[in-house]
């Protein structure tokens, strides 16, 4: 097996590794969140500190997982098969990407980006205050 190969495999390796240890953190996170709604019905669940804690042992990984891909693209390392022959011996080129998936995919960046950032300076917590408080005024309790 030459190196090429032997770094595509270990990279794959490495994505899947960090999606499976993702997912189980995630699942964690919401197992203790139900435990401890069950037990208080207004506990706050999510916290940036329990986020934070649920992820820190997946930290090293992601950051290894970045460095290897940063690595391949630096030498130039891709999958050649990503461009198969197909019937009639021509190269299927994928259709040109319009300016308006670019668009949308840039907006979704940025509705991600700023939903994190609202997140880490605890705007979260300020809106679901207003929105306990406008439900009880509406009902007639607040």
């Amino acid at each position: 097996m030459d190196r090429k190969k032997a770094f595509l495999i270990m990279q794959s390796v490495l994505y899947i590794l960090l999606t499976v240890l993702l997912i189980a953190a995630v699942i964690r996170l919401y197992r203790e969140g139900v435990a401890a709604k069950a037990d208080d019905v207004l506990a706050w669940i999510f916290s940036r500190e329990k986020i934070a804690e649920s992820f820190r042992l997946i930290r090293p990984l992601f950051y290894i997982t970045i460095g290897v891909s940063a690595v391949g693209l630096i030498l130039g390392i891709r999958d050649e098969k990503g461009l198969k022959p197909v019937k009639g011996g021509r190269i299927h080129n994928p259709a040109p990407v319009s300016r308006g998936k670019i668009l949308r995919i840039v907006l979704l960046i940025a509705a991600v980006c700023l939903l994190a950032a609202g997140c880490f300076n605890g705007s979260a917590k300020d809106v679901l205050g207003k929105a306990v408080n406008v439900c009880t005024e509406c009902i007639g309790l607040g």
